[in-house]
C-alpha cells in the first residue's frame, strides 16, 4: 500500500533524530529514582531513600518512610529477588519536529547491587507517536515479536496497523520537564500537570482533535 505524505514525511524525520538515551537516563538519577522499600518475610522493610528500616506490616501498596517521610512503594524481598534487583519505569519527551508534535517514550530500567546500591540507568527508547496539527498519528517503533515490544533492533519501523501496544506505553509514561508543545497545544497545556501516567498520548490527540461540530 502506497504512503501517505505523513506517512513519507514521517519515515524521512524517524531516520535523522539523534539518541536521547543517555540524557534521559541521567535525568532519571537526577530526578525520578524510583522510591521503593523492601519488605523481608520479618516485616523489617528497608527504605531506599534514606536506608532507614522500620517494621511495616500493612497491606497497602505504598507506605511513608517515618525517617525521610518519602513515600515508598513496597517490594517484598522474594520479588525483588526474582526481579534480580531492577526497577522498570517508562519516561516520555515531548518535542516539535518539522510542524509535527513528536512523543518519544522509553524504557528506564534502574538496577541495583548485591547489596542495594545503586548500580546503574538504562534507559532504551521504545516507540515515537507523530502528531499532526490535524490530529492524525503515526507511530514508528522497534521490532515486535507475538505482539511485544523487544530489544533486538535499534532501528525504527512505522506501524501501518495496529498500535495498541505502543498506545498503552506512551499513555503510560511519564512526560519530562521541559516539553516543546506545537502552538496548538501550548496554551492548552501549560505544564506537563495534565500529562500524568495513565492518559499522556490520549490527552494530546484529544486536544488535536477537529473540531467537526463547527463544519
Amino acid at each position: 500500500m502506497r504512503l501517505t505524505p505523513l506517512q513519507e514525511n514521517v519515515k524521512r524525520l524517524d531516520r535523522t533524530l539523534p539518541s536521547e538515551s543517555t540524557k534521559v537516563a541521567q535525568w532519571v538519577i537526577d530526578n525520578a529514582r524510583p522510591h521503593i522499600a523492601i519488605r523481608q518475610n520479618n516485616m523489617v522493610t528497608v527504605c531506599f531513600c534514606c536506608g532507614n528500616a522500620m517494621m511495616y506490616a500493612g497491606s497497602a501498596r505504598y507506605a511513608k518512610c517515618l525517617e525521610c517521610g518519602c513515600t515508598v512503594e513496597i517490594v517484598e524481598e522474594q520479588d525483588w529477588l526474582e526481579s534480580k534487583r531492577m526497577v522498570s519505569r517508562h519516561f516520555a519527551t515531548l518535542e516539535v519536529v518539522d510542524g509535527i508534535q513528536l512523543m518519544r517514550t522509553y524504557e528506564v530500567v534502574v538496577r541495583y547491587s548485591a547489596i542495594n546500591r545503586l548500580k546503574d540507568v538504562i534507559a532504551r527508547e521504545i516507540c515515537r507517536h507523530w502528531i499532526s496539527p490535524d490530529g492524525r498519528c503515526e507511530v514508528t517503533s522497534i521490532r515486535r515479536y507475538t505482539g511485544f515490544l523487544v530489544p533486538i533492533s535499534k532501528s525504527m519501523k512505522l506501524r501501518r496497523g495496529n498500535s495498541e501496544i505502543e498506545d498503552h506505553l506512551a499513555n503510560r509514561a511519564f512526560v519530562l520537564l521541559n516539553m516543546k508543545l506545537l502552538p496548538e497545544l501550548s496554551q492548552k497545556i501549560p505544564s506537563n500537570d495534565k500529562l500524568i501516567p495513565g492518559n499522556a498520548l490520549a490527552t494530546i490527540r484529544n486536544l488535536l482533535e477537529p473540531d467537526y461540530s463547527t463544519i
